[in-house]
């Protein structure tokens, strides 16, 4: 029976080794990607009617991403906020959004995209982006007070 074992040895030995190298492969190219990175650039205040630029630099590992798969700007009054889905419905789709007034941002290269918007009235109004660049997705929001 020790002849068997002796002949079995170099097989299982390579056997472990194949998967133990497989298994170090797959770790290092299964490592999560870096996060994106969005900076919103959106005026503090405005005046009414007046062509406002909306703007975010979307990056990942301090390069541009000029590739986002959605970049949509939604925007209210801040005594009106809109009801978050449950957890039952998830995210809201681009086209979901599309539906409740969101803007689609277009890209101007370099990792910066853009939209125009004219506030009709006055008061203090939440700027929230929506960027979906792969399987990441991100909502940064800040506050524009409108005058008049």
């Amino acid at each position: 029976m020790s002849g068997q074992v002796r002949w079995f040895m170099p097989f299982i030995f390579l056997i472990l080794l194949t998967v133990g190298c497989s298994e170090q492969k797959q770790s290092q190219s299964g490592e999560m990607p870096e996060m994106i990175k969005v900076k919103l650039m959106v005026p503090d205040k405005v005046s009414i009617k007046e062509n406002v630029s909306l703007q975010i630099q979307l990056t990942q590992g301090g390069q541009p991403v000029n590739d986002a798969d959605h970049v949509q700007f939604q925007i209210w009054n801040e005594q009106d906020e809109p009801e978050a889905p449950s957890l039952e419905q998830g995210m809201m789709s681009a086209e979901e959004l599309e539906a409740k007034g969101a803007i689609t941002a277009k890209s101007a290269g370099e990792g910066l995209y853009e939209a125009s918007y004219a506030f009709e009235q006055s008061g203090v109004y939440i700027v929230q982006v929506h960027v979906t660049a792969g399987a990441m997705h991100t909502m940064p929001r800040t506050k524009v007070t409108v005058e008049e």
